[in-house]
């Protein structure tokens, strides 16, 4: 069995194009790392310091001292030309092989298809693309191309790699987990000590292997070539400042203050008006505003679909957690939920108990502050006797804390026929 390696030339507009038009000199090779690209800049030391004097504010520069060569990098998230370009090679049954590579201003990809050309119909990534190579690939060739592709298969077993497949493909890597360890050992008939062993060793190598990556796309070393802006202004609805980390176009944080950061005094930005409008007249539609998040593919998944709540409505935790396929996970949903690094943007206020009560927030203010919020969206009711009587049917909670995470200490439930107050703990549902 074999498949075709393909390599065509296509105009991408991006801003690597760009960067490449005004650099003829310069080769640019792409790689996906992370939710952003890494985009690797090769050149003569003349060429690549005439980059960095040029180049946009928004691809921060990350210098790489090498022993051979100087090295230039920058990060950013791929444009829609590049996503579109990219979903169209997958359209056509392609694989595409990286680095994609970019040189005055031609974007070359490898793209690795199981047809033959007869009945690859040579249907093109996009108008602009033209087949300047193909060739087959059979045995030791084409195992060196797929091997590429991992960055953490090299340095593994035979054994470790069975393994670790058998462990994904389980989903032991899920959150929460869909089997154990001798689960994937029992899947593969083999000891549980030996799966482990195996497992245990296949992990270290692909960590110890991702670690450069990781610290390249880590929030905190892009701080520090990138600093965030942040931009504040007073909301007197919630008698609290909202503080909008910015990087670029998108919010990286949201912050509800009690007092202004001095640093960001004065500022205002068309983002955070949106954000203020939405607190005067809870209206505002802030599904739109880009967010750039590093969390997990479980809270991602959570995050996104808190942002699908419109104002006025809300969602309990197992309502969320049926949504995004993971049903019986509301207790891993509410913790993803307090760890919303955007409130406000992304509305976990809007994420309530299913046996009623609003629950709690963990922005500052805690409840009073979730209260608000659902109050001005009119998603609840209140009257100076019940300030916590939720707008549809349900048992009133009250709970001590400021955080959405679910809480199973210091809740009380207050009978409606007897009014007593009942200590009791349960989970967000």
């Amino acid at each position: 069995m074999g498949a075709y390696l393909e390599e065509w030339e296509a105009i991408v507009p991006s801003d690597t194009t760009a960067l490449s038009r005004l650099h003829p000199e310069v080769a640019f090779d792409i790689r996906p790392v992370g939710f952003r690209w890494v985009v690797r800049c090769t050149g003569s030391s003349e060429s690549l310091d005439t980059l960095t004097a040029s180049a946009d504010r928004r691809l921060p520069l990350l210098w790489v001292e090498r022993s051979t060569e100087p090295l230039v990098a920058f990060a950013h998230p791929p444009g829609p030309s590049e996503v579109a370009f990219l979903r169209r090679v997958g359209s056509t049954g392609g694989l595409v092989l990286p680095p994609l590579m970019v040189r005055d201003g031609i974007t070359r990809v490898r793209v690795l298809v199981p047809s033959e050309p007869a009945k690859n119909g040579g249907r093109r990534p996009s108008a602009t693309a033209r087949l300047v190579a193909r060739r087959r690939l059979t045995g030791r060739k084409l195992r060196e191309e797929i091997e590429r592709l991992a960055p953490g298969r090299h340095g593994l077993t035979p054994q470790q790699s069975r393994v670790l497949l058998e462990a994904v493909r389980a989903g032991y890597y899920e959150v929460p987990r869909r089997t154990t360890v001798g689960g994937v050992a029992r899947r593969l008939s083999l000891g549980r000590s030996t799966a482990e062993e195996h497992l245990r060793a296949a992990e270290s190598t692909i960590v110890s292997q991702a670690a450069p990556l990781i610290e390249l796309s880590s929030d905190d070393y892009f701080e520090e070539v990138w600093p965030r802006e942040h931009v504040t202004g007073f909301s007197s609805e919630l008698e609290l400042y909202v503080d909008l980390a910015l990087r670029g176009d998108r919010v990286t944080n949201v912050r509800l203050l009690r007092s202004i950061p001095p640093a960001a005094a004065g500022r205002n930005h068309p983002l955070l008006r949106r954000v203020l409008t939405h607190l005067h007249t809870g209206r505002e539609d802030l599904s739109g505003i880009p967010v750039e998040l590093h969390v997990s593919p479980f809270e991602r998944k959570v995050l996104e679909e808190v942002r699908r709540i419109p104002p006025g409505e809300t969602r309990s935790y197992g309502e969320i957690a049926r949504r995004i396929g993971s049903p019986g996970a509301s207790r891993a949903v509410g913790n993803a939920v307090a760890h919303n690094p955007a409130p406000l943007v992304i509305p976990c206020h809007r994420v309530v108990p299913q046996r009623g009560g609003i629950g709690n927030y963990s922005a500052t203010g805690g409840t009073r502050t979730k209260q608000r919020l659902l109050t001005l969206e009119r998603a609840i009711e209140t009257s100076e006797n019940d300030p916590r009587r939720p707008s549809s049917p349900g048992r009133w909670l009250e709970r001590d804390g400021g955080g959405t995470a679910p809480d199973r200490t210091n809740e009380r439930r207050i009978d409606r026929s007897h009014r007593r107050v009942i200590t009791r703990g349960e989970g967000p549902e």
